[in-house]
């Protein structure tokens, strides 16, 4: 169940003098699929370019579903004849953002092989050939087996992917912070995006800078980015799978977007 109340206050935030007012949001209320205004869906098995093995099914509810308040990505194994089926939402071609304040409330799975995400793609993300020169601001990456399965304290990522700073080579700009417990309890991820830089913050306590310091294959922030939310196994990050799991769930309260005045 939904442990907030959203309020004006909750939708206007001082900072510095400015104002973050609020300009998109899912905040899950209604029970059933994923509202198909905001969100679609990527599909398939190819790997996503980390060797994962599940396959993203297309509005599914076995796999994406709104319940009791929360967004549900639940992995299934075994399921539909695939090894694993989950569910990656992204709103591309349906909202895109360029600069703000984007914050994701969420609780992650704790088993190993899981990968649960919140993040940003570039609009110009056409296929793998266009990645990273389009950029990718991850906000929200728990891997479950940096996750204490008994306590739920784990470790989240933030980092910036840029065709000069990227993951496949080792560059990339990063840095994690320590949570007490972000399986059973929900917790803040957001990023403040600006035309300087971008900022991540764990419950509103900042861990992570990257700053405008170059061309656009450094920076390639100032396009508009599309949201995604999944659940991957396995694959490159996720590591090996724990075998005695049948299933897994990421559990989403809201999703927000801000643009400061």
């Amino acid at each position: 169940m939904r442990d907030h109340e959203y309020t004006t206050e909750s939708m206007t935030q001082n900072t510095s003098g400015s104002k973050w007012e609020l300009v998109w949001s899912d905040e899950f209320d209604v029970d059933g699929a994923p509202d198909e205004t905001k969100w679609t869906y990527d599909v398939g098995n190819w790997g996503w370019g980390n060797n994962e093995p599940q396959y993203y099914t297309d509005n599914r509810r076995e796999n994406a579903r709104v319940e009791d308040g929360n967004l549900i990505i639940e992995a299934r194994k075994n399921d539909m004849g695939q090894e694993w089926t989950s569910a990656r939402l992204t709103t591309r071609g349906k909202v895109s953002f360029l600069y703000g304040k984007i914050e994701f409330r969420a609780k992650a799975p704790a088993k190993d092989g899981t990968w649960a995400a919140g993040w940003l793609l570039g609009d110009e993300y056409r296929d793998e050939l266009s990645w990273p020169y389009c950029g990718e601001i991850d906000v929200l990456e728990c891997v479950g087996s940096e996750i204490n399965d008994e306590t739920g304290a784990g470790i989240n990522h933030a980092s910036c992917h840029t065709r000069t700073y990227y993951f496949k080579e080792g560059t990339h700009i990063t840095a994690v912070t320590e949570i007490e417990d972000m399986t059973n309890t929900y917790h803040n991820y957001t990023i403040e995006w600006t035309p300087e830089g971008i900022k991540a913050f764990l419950d509103g306590e900042h861990y992570y800078t990257y700053d405008k310091t170059g061309d656009e294959l450094e920076w390639p922030f100032s396009k508009p980015q599309n949201l995604i939310l999944n659940l991957a196994m396995g694959g490159g990050m996720g590591g090996a799978i724990d075998p005695r799991i049948e299933s897994q769930q990421f559990i989403v309260d809201y999703v927000r977007v801000y643009a400061l005045n």
